[in-house]
């Protein structure tokens, strides 16, 4: 089933010394619902992102999924249901497969290129001439900003979680590139929950 997500008179600060990020914010996302966070740099929308994936809990207010509180679930089990797409891309020093892998360590190659098309990363993989083997250097130094944007967006596709988050997931990509991306995103996230 896709969860809804609510966001109840949520505040947030970093700490007591500083002014809230988020004050009496509230918002609700039903099943299949999408919602676009847009604004200016440090107004929080990845602190929203962060609060969701438990990497902190509100100062008061709730974050529920499903209608349950995220601090009554365990971390990992509130991060299985969501998939991101970061603003920053970490890629560890391996192959792109073991960094695709990382979203689903069950994926076969079949599901790993389909999920690479989706992306928008597999023209990319296909002029490899190791492929999937291909070294991408510690922190993925080897590849371009868009292609490790795309190596982000493939694993959201792999992790096939019935949440999906993408904080300004295209922010290095071009414009065509965006629009393919976008295009196969609402097409794979019919019926998730996706902002």
């Amino acid at each position: 089933s896709h969860p809804s997500v609510e966001l109840r008179h949520v505040r947030f600060r970093y700490d007591e010394r500083t002014p809230f990020v988020l004050d009496d914010l509230s918002l609700s996302l039903r099943p299949g619902e999408w919602l676009g966070l847009t604004g200016p740099s440090g107004v929080g929308k990845t602190t929203i992102v962060g609060l969701l994936l438990r990497f902190a809990d509100a100062g008061s207010g709730a974050v529920l999924l499903d209608g349950v509180d995220v601090r009554r679930f365990g971390s990992e089990e509130v991060r299985a249901r969501i998939g991101v797409v970061p603003q920053q891309v970490y890629l560890f020093n391996g192959t792109l497969r073991d960094n695709l892998l990382v979203a689903d360590g069950e994926a076969d190659d079949t599901r790993i290129a389909e999920a690479c098309d989706r992306s928008g990363l597999g023209p990319f993989v296909r002029s490899l001439p190791s492929g999937f083997d291909t070294l991408v250097g510690d922190d993925g130094l080897k590849l371009s900003g868009g292609e490790r944007q795309r190596v982000a967006i493939a694993r959201v596709f792999l992790k096939d979680a019935p949440i999906m988050i993408l904080d300004e997931a295209t922010a290095n990509l071009d414009a065509a590139t965006e629009s393919e991306v976008l295009a196969n995103v609402r097409v794979f996230a019919r019926g998730k929950t996706c902002s």
